[in-house]
């Protein structure tokens, strides 16, 4: 398994961006564009997986002092099921061992049209050592809620970073349930 930086115009931001835009609903996405410009940061890793050079997901992440956030993570669908997922969260706890990650997911409510799915999600991120926090990411457009590998998530923390990657243009609250 290897992970590839993401640069645009490359055969990696083809992969990604076509995943991207399959992966996740409209109103949770950012415009490519943008991600592409807000991995001008340093601190921000735009993510190709690739195992023996057959692209298998992405992930797309914001290293802070002492947190990451998991801001978006998909396996290709004809690969799901295979590991691929548990391998990038292992990769990412191995490498930032002394932080925490934070990351949001759809609730997992038994009115939404894709309940099993979002299900299914949320107890594959507990296997893989997060826990619910009491905290939901809130935009206009709708809210996730937000889990951590720690039982001590700052929503101080996760505004800070949020904000930092977003160029402070992303409008968004942290709240708690």
């Amino acid at each position: 398994m290897q992970l590839r930086e993401v640069k645009w115009g490359k055969p990696e931001y083809h992969d990604f961006k076509q995943l991207y835009l399959t992966a996740f609903p409209g109103w949770e996405r950012f415009p490519v564009i943008a991600l592409t410009m807000m991995a001008w940061h340093k601190n921000v890793h735009y993510m190709a997986l690739y195992d023996q050079n057959k692209f298998c997901g992405l992930a797309y992440y914001v290293e802070g002092e002492t947190v990451i956030y998991l801001t978006y993570l998909a396996i290709n669908d004809q690969l799901r099921g295979q590991g691929y997922g548990t391998k990038i969260l292992t990769f990412l706890k191995n490498e930032f061992a002394s932080k925490e990650i934070i990351l949001d997911i759809e609730p997992v409510v038994a009115e939404a049209e894709n309940y099993q799915q979002r299900l299914s999600r949320l107890r594959f991120y507990e296997r893989n050592g997060f826990k619910q926090t009491q905290y939901d990411l809130v935009e206009k457009r709708g809210h996730t809620q937000v889990m951590s590998t720690s039982s001590e998530f700052d929503p101080v923390i996760m505004t800070r970073i949020l904000r930092q990657m977003s160029f402070g243009l992303y409008r968004f609250t942290v709240e708690h349930r």
